[in-house]
């Protein structure tokens, strides 16, 4: 498709028109297509391709295909059966024994996961540097044996948003490949090639699919590391289902409708808890003056997810939160985002992280789904008064 076109054009428009040439009409949406075996039509073309389904249907090709047209410097896209997954296919394809990898501190927990219980144990070092830090105390830590920087902005837990940017420069200069988790963006808020990265991550689980029912992650790379993912891909027998396949293809096409409404509802609800000072001590939204790298958002991003946290002040103990979350009727309490319903969580930062981190309190990570935000608030405000009344009983 031409380029001319706006990209929710080429959303709307990309890998649509499956019509074998033996129907008279076809069907908008592409099929889903299953397969384990793959037939050749000769044995050169089996002997050359080696087709099987683990390399991909129609189906699947066709929402690769979809996210390479809404990328704006991406030359490769793979599927993996979970964003997860395809953080692990990185890191297993871009590292080896001996190399080392430098990871903001502010990342999805299942990645310092991988990197401490599994990396670790192939040799492979990590470095976990403070996502508030100057971008020349970061460059700094980079060393010759560094192969990958992995960043995730904003953190999904705590929302810094690092200068993926400068960050990306640097490393490209040592011969690192800049790596972002772009999930919080779903690929459409922030553009990570025009970053400099080389690699994006997404959980197509989140925005992309929007109904909380697909597992699924995708990588985007650039022609240099393009292969080395692929080969790492088929290797591990990493693929995608094509029913989950379509399901995200299906979603994506309305994605930038829902992506909006949930930044707006999310802004709303945000700006609510900022006025609740007696039980909120901050409100981490990057959209905010008070959180960090709120001047590098305005710059790089094209506007707020529906993803945010605050921390409640100190004194609300275990109980109490607890309470406040358990009285809730519309915030479900539970793991992911992007979906069409709001979900709660909270974190012990202290736990999660390797560097200080500047508050007390719990923080509460919410994501803000499609419902009134008036009625959220008040669900929220007459959970808040529970914790209230439990911390004062």
């Amino acid at each position: 498709m031409p380029k001319p076109f706006h990209r929710q054009t080429r959303l709307i428009h990309a890998s649509r028109g499956f019509q074998p040439e033996h129907m008279e009409a076809g069907p908008v949406n592409p099929p889903v297509v299953r397969a384990s075996t793959m037939l050749a039509r000769d044995v050169e073309t089996y002997e050359r391709v080696g087709p099987y389904g683990t390399k991909g249907t129609e189906t699947t090709k066709a929402l690769e295909k979809a996210l390479l047209e809404i990328s704006s410097g991406a030359d490769a896209c793979l599927l993996y059966p979970t964003g997860l997954a395809a953080i692990a296919g990185v890191l297993l394809a871009l590292t080896k024994a001996g190399d080392h990898v430098l990871l903001t501190d502010a990342l999805y927990y299942p990645t310092r996961r991988l990197m401490k219980q599994l990396l670790a144990g192939y040799g492979v070092s990590a470095t976990f540097f403070d996502p508030r830090a100057d971008v020349e105390e970061i460059v700094a830590l980079m060393r010759p044996e560094t192969t990958v920087l992995f960043l995730e902005s904003p953190g999904s837990d705590s929302m810094e948003v690092l200068d993926t940017p400068a960050l990306a420069a640097a490393a490209r200069e040592r011969g690192i490949v800049p790596v972002i988790d772009d999930t919080w963006s779903a690929g459409w808020l922030f553009d990570p090639f025009a970053a400099g990265c080389m690699v994006s991550i997404q959980a197509l689980t989140k925005y992309q699919c929007g109904h909380s029912d697909v597992l699924l992650g995708a990588v985007l790379a650039t022609h240099e590391v393009a292969e080395r993912l692929r080969a790492a891909r088929f290797a591990l027998g990493q693929c995608a289902s094509g029913d989950d396949a379509w399901l995200v293809l299906r979603g994506l096409r309305t994605m930038p409708l829902r992506l909006h409404q949930h930044g707006l509802n999310g802004l709303r609800v945000a700006e609510w808890l900022l006025e609740q000072t007696d039980v909120v001590e901050t409100v981490l939204h990057p959209a905010f003056e008070t959180c960090p790298g709120h001047a590098i958002f305005k710059r790089d991003f094209h506007g707020p997810a529906g993803l945010f946290s605050f921390v409640l002040r100190p004194e609300f103990d275990d109980s109490a939160v607890a309470a406040f979350m358990e009285s809730l009727e519309l915030f479900g309490i539970g793991a992911s985002w992007g979906g069409y319903e709001s979900l709660i969580l909270r974190k012990d930062m202290k736990k999660l992280r390797s560097h200080p981190w500047p508050h007390e309190g719990w923080l509460i990570r919410v994501s803000i789904g499609l419902e009134d935000p008036d009625d959220l608030i008040r669900d929220l405000e007459a959970g808040l008064a529970r914790m209230k009344h439990v911390a004062d009983a």
